[in-house]
Order: structure tokens, then C-alpha cells, then sequence
């Protein structure tokens, strides 16, 4: 068991959530500048100076399900979309990788408490998809 500088010891799980936070957000914001720099690639800077034929314009790939098709096209908006969906999952990944952490210390009460905040963020998820 490893201690920390203040004498305790870490959390269960606080390792594998940060690990599972930095990658999330590294890839997130790796693909955003990826289809930052393709935009510009494609585009020049012509998205920068004004209206029509932007980045992300009225043909841009703005729902999860225009993403295959966007992203088939090799369309740079499709990449920073992807760029933000994955922006957006990486804190309830950090929570299930939460759970299953607590789950394997046989912590099922805390296990349970993150099963329930995914529950909540999917109907949240899937209530925000009707509107």
C-alpha cells in the first residue's frame, strides 16, 4: 500500500479515475486541434474572416448521429465534434471506472452510488435527445 505524503492512504480507485480523466481529456483536446488544424488545412483561415463555407458552418456535423458520416468524409468538423463527444464522456468514464474500482475493493455501496450517477446521466442523456 503506498502513502501519501500527508500519511493516509489514497483513495480506492483514485489512480485508475485519474488515469482514465487524462487520457479522456488528452484525446479529446488532441482531436479538437486535429480538426482544428484540417480545417485550416482545407480551408485556409477563410472560416476565420467570415460567413459561409466555415468550419462550422450550416452543413456541419452537429448530432452524434452525422458523426460516421462526417468522419467517412474525412470532414474536419466531424473530428471536432468527436473531439467534444469525447470531452463530454470522459468524466462519466471516470465514474465507472469509479465503480468498478470500488466494486473489486468490495465497496458496493459506493459501487451502487456510481451505478445510480450513470443511470441519472444517461436519462438526462436520453431526455435531452427528444428536445
Amino acid at each position: 500500500m503506498t502513502i501519501t505524503s500527508a500519511g493516509e492512504a489514497p483513495e480506492v480507485g483514485a489512480r485508475a479515475v485519474a488515469l482514465v480523466l487524462r487520457i479522456g481529456g488528452v484525446v479529446g483536446i488532441l482531436l479538437v486541434i486535429a480538426g482544428l488544424a484540417t480545417g485550416i488545412g482545407q480551408d485556409g483561415a477563410a472560416w476565420v474572416h467570415g460567413p459561409g463555407g466555415g468550419l462550422l458552418d450550416g452543413s456541419a456535423p452537429v448530432r452524434l448521429s452525422d458523426l460516421a458520416s462526417g468522419l467517412r468524409h474525412g470532414r474536419s468538423s466531424a473530428v471536432i465534434l468527436l473531439g467534444m463527444a469525447v470531452l463530454v464522456a470522459t468524466p462519466a468514464a471516470g465514474v465507472v471506472a469509479a465503480g468498478l474500482a470500488w466494486l473489486r475493493s468490495r465497496q458496493p455501496w459506493l459501487a451502487a452510488v456510481a451505478a445510480v450517477v450513470i443511470l441519472l446521466l444517461v436519462v438526462a442523456g436520453g431526455l435531452g435527445a427528444e428536445s
